[in-house]
């Protein structure tokens, strides 16, 4: 008598970049794959669309915002600005995603088109890994009192708009004062975000896992000021000191607001992790490798 397979995950979501070609080939691929375990397999509209007729046949389509209420996994086709769209509707969820890289770079869809068959039964068969990446929160707090709250996987930047002159930005860690920022701007990114913006600005490459945030200055007009990693517990404030120069903060290089002078951004670890599933026979040194072309 054959033992069954253990199934870790009943429930599979499936969110895939529309504006991609491979796109819906994919998705077909991975319904007609999950077709032969025993799971119900959830998407959203836009996903379902790209299958063309029949999706509904063995889908259930649901809005993409309820999509983390109703599954186990998300498997996300695209690049890392999917990626980075999936992770903001988990949030307080404890949903792992697994990307499945459609885009160029992709340090988080480390799986390529060629290893769905494989990655797919491997996560079936209960092989893949879940890591807890930190994320940070973001609070935007206005002169007037009034508080916005961000949830950044990558990272939080502080820049002077094109044409502006170079601005000014005060950090504190946990009240203590660490330095003036001048010159183009500033990034706090986590440990995920340290191969993205922070890494084209010089930042150093940190274990995504680590508890840690990084602070990227952009073009400083001191040379001297350099990447500085602080504890991941540490509690950042930034304010912005430059009068009469258009400055924006932007959150995963996704949404933006202008910032104004006097306003105060507070910066913190999110107490909900970013849960992300890896291959255990790939290792992230593997991943540099790979997509940094370091041979």
């Amino acid at each position: 008598m054959t033992r069954e397979r253990q199934i870790l995950f009943k429930r599979i979501g499936i969110v895939a970049n529309p504006i991609k070609t491979e796109s819906g080939k994919g998705v077909r691929k991975i319904i007609e794959k999950l077709k032969k375990y025993d799971v119900e397999i959830y998407t959203d509209e836009e996903t379902c669309r790209l299958t063309g007729k029949g999706c509904r046949e063995n889908v259930k389509v649901v809005d993409r915002l309820t999509l983390p209420d109703k599954v186990d996994v998300i498997l996300v086709l695209g690049g890392d600005g999917t990626f980075l769209t999936v992770a903001k509707l988990v949030d307080k969820k404890p949903v792992p995603l697994l990307g499945i890289n459609f885009g160029r770079l992709g340090f988080l869809t480390e799986i390529s088109i060629d290893e769905i068959d494989t990655s797919l039964d491997k996560l079936m068969n209960g092989k893949f890994k879940q890591e807890n990446r930190p994320v940070i929160r973001v609070k935007v707090i206005r002169k007037n009192g009034h508080i916005s709250i961000y949830r950044c996987v990558n990272e939080v930047v502080i820049k002077r708009d094109t044409l502006a002159r170079i601005i000014e930005v005060e950090v504190k860690a946990d009240g203590s004062y660490v330095t003036t920022f001048r010159g183009d701007g500033l990034i706090v990114a986590t440990p995920t975000g340290s191969t993205a913006y922070s890494l084209s600005a010089g930042g150093p490459i940190t274990i995504p896992t680590l508890n840690v945030m990084l602070l990227t200055p952009i073009c400083p007009h001191t040379l001297t000021l350099r990447p500085l990693i602080i504890p991941g517990e540490v509690c950042l404030t930034a304010r912005l000191k430059t009068e009469s120069e258009t400055v924006m903060v932007i959150f995963d290089g996704q949404e933006g607001i202008e910032l104004r002078e006097g306003d105060i951004i507070e910066i913190t670890r999110s107490p909900y992790d970013l849960l992300i599933l890896r291959d255990p026979e790939k290792s992230y040194y593997q991943t540099l490798r790979e997509k940094l072309k370091w041979g």
